[in-house]
């Protein structure tokens, strides 16, 4: 009782406009923290050029990140080479809890085999994708938080700028709905030619009777940008893609 009798005197003495001013700092730092909390770091803007090598085949693939002039942002990647080129882009928003949010992806292959062309609107009010492949058009329901075959590797970098440890994801694939698992196998120095990079080794998870193993190298440095990415088919072929250089936010990169 005394310790609350002294605090009532000791108010009376400090003036009212201090207290307010206290009072209205006060507020505005918790509001501060509160948004701090809601709002996740997101991968930054990004130009990437990789030189790929697939069963002996080289191949120049380019990844890119940039907002558009409507607010939604952009991830691209494109592959050239002397038979053949891909061209595949995803459309997105970011929600308030760093939850990529996909409203359009398109893939489109030419020059090798049989061309194929696809096209996914997601419509999130009605909880539905439409699916084009080859101007044949079907829908199917999707729940909150499905991804595209190319923003689900942004979505991945997101969550480990953002320490989450859950890396799962459903993707629209094929027609259907995929579950994407990673795991964390640990840390790598890798040596690039615009030097060596700090880098976390990521594995794609797969049923056991699968035969693909994929891998993934990403820069702790560098905002967790793709530095090589390995794949072994079945059939045993294998390819692998290797950064080259990279400009971060419209500054250009360089190892140690």
């Amino acid at each position: 009782m005394k310790h609350a009798k002294d605090s009532k005197i000791s108010m009376n003495i400090i003036p009212k406009s201090l207290i307010k001013v206290v009072a209205s700092a006060s507020l505005l730092a918790t509001t501060l923290i509160a948004s701090s909390h809601s709002l996740a770091s997101q991968p930054l803007p990004f130009e990437a050029v990789y030189q790929a090598n697939y069963s002996g085949l080289k191949v120049t693939a380019k990844r890119s990140l940039k907002k558009l002039p409507n607010g939604n942002h952009e991830l691209r990647f494109s592959a050239k080479s002397w038979i053949a080129s891909i061209e595949e882009f995803s459309q997105f928003q970011w929600n308030d809890s760093g939850q990529l949010v996909p409203q359009l992806y398109e893939y489109h292959r030419t020059g090798l085999g049989k061309d194929r062309h696809a096209v996914l609107t997601f419509d999130w009010q009605e909880g539905k994708v439409t699916n084009n492949v080859q101007q044949k058009p079907w829908s199917m329901d999707v729940p909150q938080a499905t991804l595209d075959k190319l923003s689900y590797q942004l979505q991945l970098r997101n969550d480990l700028l953002n320490a989450s440890p859950d890396l799962q994801y459903q993707v629209a694939d094929g027609g259907r709905l995929k579950d994407y698992s990673f795991e964390l196998m640990g840390e790598e120095v890798l040596q690039t030619p615009i030097g060596k990079v700090n880098t976390v080794k990521i594995k794609r998870i797969r049923a056991a009777d699968k035969k693909r193993i994929t891998y993934l190298w990403l820069a702790q440095d560098w905002n967790y940008l793709v530095v090589r990415l390995r794949q072994q088919e079945k059939d045993g072929k294998h390819y692998e893609i290797n950064l080259a250089r990279a400009e971060l936010d419209g500054q250009s990169l360089q190892g140690n």
